[in-house]
């Protein structure tokens, strides 16, 4: 993964477990060599993701009820 505001590529400082938290399993955090950005990322707990891949399914599902409507009319 490269630096957002430099291009370069960033270093791994490790990944810690979320332990505490109900939305996210893991922050890694990276660094830039170059700039000295500090960089955190969030990987989602596995409610986060069942929740996300609901609301997804739902949104095509109402996407696709307003399409036959459409083609009915």
């Amino acid at each position: 993964m490269n630096c957002w505001h430099c291009g370069t590529e960033l270093i791994w400082g490790g990944d810690h477990d979320m332990e505490d938290d109900e939305d996210y399993s893991i922050v890694t955090n990276l660094s830039c060599p170059e700039c000295h950005s500090f960089v955190e990322v969030y990987y989602p707990s596995e409610r986060t993701l069942k929740e996300i891949d609901r609301e997804y399914k739902n949104k095509n599902e109402y996407k696709k009820s307003k399409r036959k409507k459409k083609n009915d009319n």
